[in-house]
Formats: structure tokens, sequence, C-alpha cells
């Protein structure tokens, strides 16, 4: 008997299996390649073919294998924000764009870092129910029905928060146009589910992978409702046909962008003025705690010990001493060079933060590289 087994799996997801659409995909084409002559009305697959400007470009760049900002080219950062404002007539920040290798990695990555309740909308895409588990939630099912075209009502959001006792914080994955419905919210049934979002602190995850794909021209998106609590999850995969190329975007409102130190789950309000902001690493407690460290300062000791990065602990702003809170200065950079490359009109974007502040950008990668030796967050990368 091998000495390797089951249990080197965690016992969560040792039921799961591949992604059902995919598997079933396969055995249908075996089938097909066995002579059976079957209609096949069960995977989603764009039939045209990859625009030529596309396949044009991707051929004259093949050779280019220089690692790129974690964010993605600014300039497609950028184009991803030109395309929703033409389209969608919603002004996103570029800043808070996020690229990634299809979205659903984006969609889990985000939900990793998600400490709260999941909510998610049946009937509903395959993955979002494994992902959540995956991420260490056990989601909360709201099931629609054909009497209302399977769209979520703000008397379902009522209803839940009337019966259910949740967390504080809450994200609702809405798919829209719906897959598997081929549904599409309103302007008026979305700013109605805006309100009730507000009203119970709901996040909204929208994935709109099929925004472009609207038969009569009428998507909306949910960040021009709700800009303050949308996270816009998209891609390329669907009206592009592009699928195999798995490229995904995100974009985060403020407050919520998951790049710096929350990428690995630290938590922290965002400075609004001065020097400072105090990130929160209880995502290490226990980490921490299996060395026999348990309070601020001796988590700073040994940052500054393993990591060479310097934070001093909340106790010395009288703080408790337990608390694994820190003062974070972010000013360690040339400011005389970077108020000049303001004043020539240079944006202050992700490659102008790579230029200009190379010690925080150096540290904050080591600090993230510490946070998940002492945390089971995964994924991150991004300054």
């Amino acid at each position: 008997m091998s000495q390797w087994d089951e249990s080197l799996v965690r016992e969560q997801v040792r039921s799961d299996r591949g992604a059902s659409n995919l598997a079933f995909n396969e055995k249908v084409k075996q089938l097909q390649r066995s002579g059976r002559d079957i209609s096949h009305f069960a995977f989603g697959q764009a039939p045209f073919p990859v625009p030529t400007c596309a396949v044009t470009a991707l051929r004259e760049h093949a050779a280019e294998h220089a690692y790129l900002p974690v964010a993605g080219i600014p300039e497609l950062r950028q184009a991803i924000c030109g395309l929703h404002k033409r389209y969608d007539d919603i002004d996103l920040d570029p800043a808070r764009v996020l690229v990634g290798p299809g979205s659903k990695e984006l969609i889990y990555l985000t939900m990793n870092v998600f400490s709260g309740d999941i909510l998610l909308v049946a009937p509903a895409w395959t993955t979002y129910e494994p992902q959540s588990r995956l991420a260490g939630h056990q989601a909360t099912i709201l099931r629609t029905h054909a009497e209302s075209h399977y769209k979520l009502t703000p008397a379902d959001l009522d209803n839940l928060f009337s019966s259910r006792n949740l967390k504080p914080h809450r994200m609702l994955v809405l798919t829209n146009p719906g897959n598997p419905t081929g549904t599409v919210y309103t302007e008026q049934e979305l700013a109605a589910l805006s309100t009730a979002c507000r009203r119970h602190g709901v996040i909204v995850l929208c994935d709109e992978i099929y925004g472009r794909l609207t038969f009569g021209g009428g998507h909306v998106s949910m960040a021009k409702v709700y800009p303050e609590g949308t996270i816009l999850m998209s891609g390329f995969s669907k009206w592009l046909s592009a699928g195999g190329w798995r490229l995904g975007y995100a974009h985060y409102p403020p407050g919520l962008q998951p790049l710096e130190l929350a990428l690995v789950g630290v938590k922290g309000t965002p400075s609004q003025a001065g020097y400072y902001f105090m990130p929160d690493f209880e995502v290490c407690r226990a980490g921490l705690a299996a060395r026999g460290l348990f309070t601020g300062q001796q988590m700073v000791d040994a940052m500054l010990e393993e990591a060479d990065v310097a934070l001093m602990a909340s106790s010395c702003f009288l703080m408790p001493d337990s608390a694994l809170v820190t003062r974070f200065c972010f000013v360690c950079f040339d400011g005389a060079a970077a108020l000049e490359a303001v004043a020539d009109g240079r944006p202050v974007d992700e490659a102008f933060i790579e230029r200009h502040c190379p010690v925080l950008v150096a540290g904050v990668r080591r600090l993230q590289a510490w946070v998940r030796r002492h945390s089971n967050v995964v994924g991150g990368g991004a300054v």
C-alpha cells in the first residue's frame, strides 16, 4: 500500500470534483469521436473566431516574455476602463483594476480574502459554490423561481436578513447576464437591488462576463447603480471568443481594492491624511501562536528579524499588548523626485509607485511573503 492516501487532501475538499460542465463536455466529445451523432447543447463556448486584430497583436508580441506588473499592464487596465465607459457609461479607475488569468481565479481570490458570508443566487454557475467552500466559506443559497424569471428581488434579501443571523460582512455573487438562465436585469431592477444591498450592508460581486452579448444591447452594469459596493468581474472569453486565452479582470471600488497587504488577508482602514495607516495582522494569530508569539511587539520583532521590515506595534499607542495591529509609515521614498514627476504630468499609477517608491514596494512584498507563511491565505503578489 502506498504511504500516500486521501488524508493528504483536506477533508473539506476530498469529495470535490472538476467543473461539471468541463467533465461532461469531454464525455460528449468522446462519444462523438466514437461515431455517435450527438446534438451537443450542454457546453457554452463562443462559435466565432477571435477577431483578427487581436490575433495579429498576439502574434506580434509573442516573443515578449518579461514579468509584467502583477495588477496588469497599465495600458490594458486603462483600455478596460475605456471599454466600460464606452459601452456601460461608467467611470472606472485603472488603479483599481486587477487583471488575472481568467475571472474564475479572481472570483476565488476575492472569496478567499473576504471575511464574511457569501450569498449565492440559484440557479448559479457551477463553480461558485465549490470556490466558496475551497475559500473556507459555507455559502448561503438564495433560490429564485421561474415566476420571477430567475431574478433576485429586494424582497428575497429582506426575507433572508429577517430570518437569518449573518456576519456583519456579506458578499452577494450576482451573475448578470445570467448563466444558466440567460436573464438580464433591467436598470430599474438593479437600482432596487442596490437599495436593498445598501440597507443590509451587502457587497455585490457582479460577474458580467456576458455583458457584451445581450441581444438588444441593453446591459446595465451593477457598478452604474451601486458604484460604492460593486466588485465588477468580467473578461474576454465570451464576447471576444477567446476562452483559452484566460484573460479576466476585476474592478474594486474604493475601500475594497484587494491589492497591497489586503491580498494576503491583512485588514486596515485606508489612510486619508498624513503618513500612516494601521494594518491589522489578525490573520497571522494562529500561526504566530504556534510559535509562541502572542503580542504585537513579539510580532513586529519577528517581522524585523525575518523579513527585514520595521513596523511599530500598536501597544506603543495605548492599545492592548495582544493586539496584532501596527503603525505603517508609507513615506520612505524620494519626495523631490516624486513631486517632479507629478509636476511633469505623470499619473500616480502602479508604474509610478514601482518607479518612485522602490523601497516601499520591496518592503511590502517581503511583508506579504512573511504573512503568507503565518496564515492560510494563498495568492497575492501585487503591491
